[in-house]
């Protein structure tokens, strides 16, 4: 009998011990404690004071287009130029979608790109090279526009015959791939 009051006595003991603690930690992180002295408790009330909803480390997003793209060009070399991309077609007042889809149908988002060529576009066949991929972005954005957009051919239907010739020939799949690219593209900002 003498042991189990002993333990009895121990749990009941360890009990309190670990509520005083709790209370104690919830107390402490609900009510910081600041040191006047500090230079960076000012810094700190501030930005207790600021409402940050809808906002990423503070910075409020107002184009969800490079994350549309970025998205959609998911795990291929382009992924990470998907800013670029959307910075390049707003340049060149072309559709933000059409860079990127182009370069899934022809070259998987240039994972499939001849090595070093930067040309995920098919551009000649594949024998186009550039410097690197914000080159390669840029002039793609600029034929688009001079080549195919100013010149009346502003969906994949009407850029295909010039673009992808032999597709016409095969039933058009070049331009069936890129408007589902574009659908696809349109899904996902929509869902953002």
């Amino acid at each position: 009998m003498p042991k189990k009051l002993a333990l009895l006595f121990c749990w009941f003991s360890a009990t309190l011990i670990l509520l005083l603690f709790t209370s104690f930690y919830f107390y402490s992180n609900s009510h910081p404690i600041t040191f006047s002295s500090v230079p960076g408790t000012k810094i700190a009330e501030q930005l207790e004071t600021r409402n940050v909803e809808g906002q990423v480390l503070g910075i409020q997003i107002y184009d969800k287009r490079p994350f549309a793209v970025s998205t959609f060009l998911h795990k291929t070399i382009l992924e990470q130029y998907s800013t670029y991309i959307v910075e390049v077609s707003d340049k060149y007042s072309i559709d933000y979608r059409l860079i990127a889809a182009i370069a899934m149908k022809e070259s998987g988002g240039g994972n499939k790109a001849p090595s070093d060529s930067y040309n995920a576009w098919g551009f000649e066949n594949g024998r186009t090279h550039w410097g690197s991929w914000e080159e390669a972005i840029d002039k793609v954005g600029k034929t688009l526009k001079t080549k195919y957009i100013d010149k009346g051919l502003n969906t994949p239907d009407l850029i295909m015959p010039v673009y992808a010739p032999p597709a016409v020939e095969n039933g058009g799949g070049w331009a069936i791939a890129i408007n589902d690219y574009l659908n696809k593209m349109e899904s996902i900002y929509k869902s953002l």
